[in-house]
């Protein structure tokens, strides 16, 4: 292969790869606060095999207790994978003597759940950084 050839394969091979790359990623937004109520999942079995509800807690239980990421499925089916509030994490001892939210939603898979926290979207998946959880009640269904 020559001189050219070389050159526009090399220049071929970098197109591809901006291609694949797709276009560059903005840079999140505001975050903003919000409370949503919905059901805490473990998204290992829930992207993998769809599982959720009081029948799949246990293993939720145990997936969660090892680390499995967490999520919440919104009542409008949403689903927002949950981390830690970061706050927490960069200055513990400010915290010192308070529950974690986060550490407590991984208790509560298969539960209703309000989860208040900063909320945004980032390449297709959505977040929600916990700052407060509490068990909610279970929505009211209509005759």
């Amino acid at each position: 292969m020559n001189r050219n050839g070389v050159v526009c394969s090399i220049a071929a091979i970098a197109l591809l790869a901006l291609i694949a790359a797709g276009p560059p990623q903005r840079t999140p937004g505001p975050k903003k606060t919000v409370t949503i109520t919905g059901e805490i999942l473990d998204m290992g079995c829930f992207v993998s095999r769809g599982l959720r509800d009081e029948i799949h807690r246990e293993c939720a239980l145990r997936c969660l207790s090892q680390g499995i990421p967490m999520g919440l499925l919104g009542p409008d089916t949403t689903v927002y994978i949950l981390t830690q509030n970061h706050d927490r994490a960069m200055d513990p001892r400010a915290f010192a003597g308070t529950p974690d939210p986060y550490a407590q939603c991984r208790d509560w898979p298969a539960k209703q759940v309000a989860v208040t926290g900063l909320v945004w979207e980032r390449k297709g998946y959505k977040e929600l950084e916990v700052k407060a959880a509490k068990l909610a009640s279970m929505p009211q269904t209509k005759p």
